[in-house]
């Protein structure tokens, strides 16, 4: 099984949601959160930089390539969790999506996978 964590309504398709990361980053850029909420997220970020692999991410990927986390990557996922309430305390929509097949394969290490990603998610 995977799981992404993005920012939407229920009502909108999984291809058109941005990542946690993305949003989180662009409300802290945009100065729209509270000093501790950027002094989180900035521990948060630098603990993934430390301690996930950056996938090679190449100009040959079609735009639909996005990262799931592996179920197993429990750690990961804890702190994925951290930034839902964060963004949630900042008016955002956060759901999370499963699968069993996400897209076809174009990465994978231990923690996560980059897809691009089917019209339809597998349940």
């Amino acid at each position: 099984m995977f799981v992404r964590f993005v920012v939407g309504a229920d009502a909108d398709h999984h291809r058109l949601l941005t990542g946690l990361i993305n949003e989180v980053a662009e409300l802290r850029d945009d100065g729209e959160l509270e000093p501790y909420e950027e002094q989180l997220v900035d521990e948060i970020l630098e603990w993934f930089g430390d301690h996930l692999p950056v996938p090679p991410f190449s100009s040959d990927w079609s735009e639909e390539a996005r990262c799931w986390f592996k179920n197993s990557a429990t750690e990961p996922i804890l702190r994925m969790r951290d930034l839902v309430v964060i963004l949630e305390a900042n008016g955002k929509l956060v759901r999370m999506l499963r699968t069993s097949r996400p897209g076809k394969v174009l990465y994978e290490d231990e923690f996560q996978v980059v897809v691009e990603e089917w019209k339809e998610l597998a349940r």
